[in-house]
C-alpha cells in the first residue's frame, strides 16, 4: 500500500466532520508518542474534485503540528517526512472493508460522540466484523470479541477484566436496534435512552401477557381458604407467590376499639385477637412460611402500626428479606377514627412495609405515599380500598402473576387482583369476612 506525501495545508478538514472538543492533554501525549514510536497508521484522505478531504486521523494531524513546532521530523513505516508533509492513504487505494473499517474506528473512538452516533458505529462495526468472520470461515464475532478488540486486550484475558465495556458495548447494540423509535432518538442521555427501551419494552412485555393471559382468566384462577392461616400456608407449595399484600393485625389491642363508626357489626371493631403476643407469634410463623412460598425473586407489602414497623422489619430481614429503611404511606382524606377524642387529632394515615426478596425489580416506579379514600364499606372494620391494593400491584406484579394475602378480611385481594389479570390466593380465619370475601370473589367478571 503506497503512502503519499502531502502538504498538511492542502488537507481540508470538514467543519461538521467531527463536531468535538479536543483534549489539548492528550493531544500532546500523542505527539509525544509519534515522535518516539513513528506514525503507525497515516492519515486517511480522499479526493473530491479539486479537493483532499480528511477522512480519518485528525487527532493524528493535530499532533503532527505540535512536533513540527518543536523542530521534530516524523517517520512513519521506513520513510521519514519533512516538517509539513503528512503521510496520507488514499481511500480509494484501500480495500472496501479496510475503508469501511478506519471510518468506522475513528468514529467509535473519537470524543464526546453522541450517544446516537456511537450506537450505530458500535453496531455498524460489529457487523463488519461478522461480514469478515464469515468471508475468513470464521465463528460469529460478539460484543464481547468488540470489547476484547477496543481495550486491546489479549483473547486469554478473563471476560470479568473487561465487563464494564462489554456491557457498554451491549447496551450500545441495544439502543442500535431502536433509534427507529423517535422517543428513543430524542433522549438527551444514553442512560435516558435505556430508561425509555426498557419503560417500551416492559410495557410491549404485560400487553402481550395481558393478551396471552387475558384469553383463559376468569375468577375460577383464583383461591379463597377460610381457616387459621399458618396451618393453611403450611399446605400450599414452595415458591409459588411473585408478591406477598396484607393486612394483618397490628398487635395493638384493636378489638377493645369501638366498632368502626357503626361500619361494623358487633360491640367491639376487631373480632379477633390483636394482643402483642398474639401478634409477635403470628408474625414469626408468617415470616417463615413468606420465605417458603415466595419466589426466589419476590416482593412483599404488609400494613402494620407505626410502633410495630422496625420490629416488623427485624422480623422479615432476619428471614432474608431486604426492607425499605422507611415505611410506605397510606393517606386516607376520610379518615376517622381519634385516638384521643378530647384532646384530637384524627388518624388520617397507616403504614406499610415494604421488602424485597432477591432482586426483584419493580414494574412501576412510584411514590412512597398513597392517597386514596376508603370503599363503600362491606361489613369488615379493617377493609381496605381496592384502589389502594390495585396501586401497590401495580407497582411488583405483570399479569399471571400471583399475589398471596394470608389475611384476606373482606377480599378487597380478589378484586384488586382480577383487575391487573393476578392470581391471587386469600386465607381469612374469620367466617363472616370470608362469606363477604366469597361474595365479591363470585361478582368478578
Amino acid at each position: 500500500m503506497k503512502i503519499h506525501s502531502i502538504a498538511a495545508v492542502d488537507i481540508v478538514v470538514e467543519p461538521n466532520r467531527q463536531r468535538k472538543v479536543f483534549d489539548e492533554t492528550a493531544i500532546i501525549d500523542l505527539a509525544g508518542s509519534i515522535t518516539q514510536l513513528g506514525l503507525i497508521h497515516p492519515i486517511v484522505v480522499r479526493q473530491f474534485e479539486d479537493q483532499i478531504i480528511l477522512v480519518a486521523g485528525e487527532r493524528r494531524l493535530k499532533a503532527l503540528d505540535y512536533i513540527w513546532n518543536f523542530g521534530d521530523k516524523v517517520s512513519c513505516g521506513e520513510f521519514e517526512f519533512p516538517e509539513g508533509q503528512v503521510p496520507c492513504l488514499f481511500l480509494g487505494e484501500i480495500d472496501p472493508i479496510d475503508a469501511f473499517e478506519i471510518e468506522l474506528e475513528e468514529n467509535i473512538r473519537r470524543e464526546n460522540i453522541s450517544w446516537q452516533d456511537k450506537a450505530q458505529a458500535t453496531a455498524r462495526l460489529l457487523e463488519l466484523r461478522n461480514a469478515q468472520a464469515k468471508a475468513n470461515e470464521e465463528g460469529p464475532f460478539d460484543h464481547i470479541d468488540l470489547a476484547r478488540e477496543i481495550s486491546g486486550v489479549p483473547d486469554t484475558t478473563p471476560s470479568s477484566a473487561i465487563a464494564p465495556l462489554t456491557e457498554a458495548l451491549r447496551e450500545d447494540l441495544i439502543l442500535a436496534r431502536s433509534l427507529g423509535d423517535s422517543d428513543v432518538a430524542k433522549a438527551s442521555s444514553k442512560s435516558e435512552a435505556l430508561k425509555v427501551v426498557k419503560r417500551k419494552e416492559e410495557a410491549r412485555r404485560n400487553v402481550e401477557l395481558s393478551r396471552t393471559v387475558g384469553a383463559v382468566f376468569n375468577s375460577s384462577l383464583h383461591t379463597l381458604l377460610r381457616g387459621d392461616c399458618l396451618s393453611l400456608m403450611q399446605g400450599l407449595s414452595d415458591q409459588t407467590f411473585d408478591v406477598i399484600l396484607s393486612d394483618p393485625p397490628y398487635g395493638i389491642d384493636a378489638q377493645e376499639f369501638n366498632n368502626s363508626d357503626g361500619l361494623a357489626p358487633g360491640p367491639g371493631s376487631h373480632f379477633y385477637d390483636d394482643s402483642y403476643s398474639n401478634w409477635s407469634n403470628l408474625m414469626h410463623g408468617f415470616a417463615v412460611q413468606a420465605d417458603r412460598l415466595t419466589k426466589p425473586q419476590a416482593h412483599l407489602y404488609l400494613f402494620c402500626d407505626i410502633d410495630r414497623f422496625h420490629e416488623l422489619k427485624g422480623i422479615f430481614s432476619e428471614q432474608g428479606w431486604t426492607a425499605f429503611r422507611t415505611p410506605l404511606i397510606w393517606f386516607n382524606p376520610g379518615g376517622m377514627r381519634a385516638p384521643w377524642p378530647d384532646q384530637g387529632p384524627q388518624r388520617k394515615y397507616q403504614v406499610i412495609l415494604y421488602a424485597v426478596k432477591g432482586k426483584r425489580p419493580v414494574t412501576q416506579l412510584r411514590g412512597d405515599v398513597l392517597a386514596y379514600p376508603n370503599d363503600p364499606n362491606q361489613g369488615h372494620p379493617a377493609q381496605k380500598p381496592v384502589a389502594l391494593l390495585t396501586d401497590l400491584l401495580r407497582r411488583s406484579v405483570r399479569p399471571g402473576d400471583t399475589v398471596l394475602d394470608p389475611f384476606a378480611g373482606s377480599g378487597s385481594i380478589f378484586v384488586a387482583a382480577h383487575s391487573l389479570k393476578v392470581k391471587a390466593t386469600g386465607i381469612e380465619l374469620d367466617e363472616a369476612a370470608a362469606g363477604i370475601a366469597a361474595r365479591r370473589l363470585g361478582e368478578l367478571k
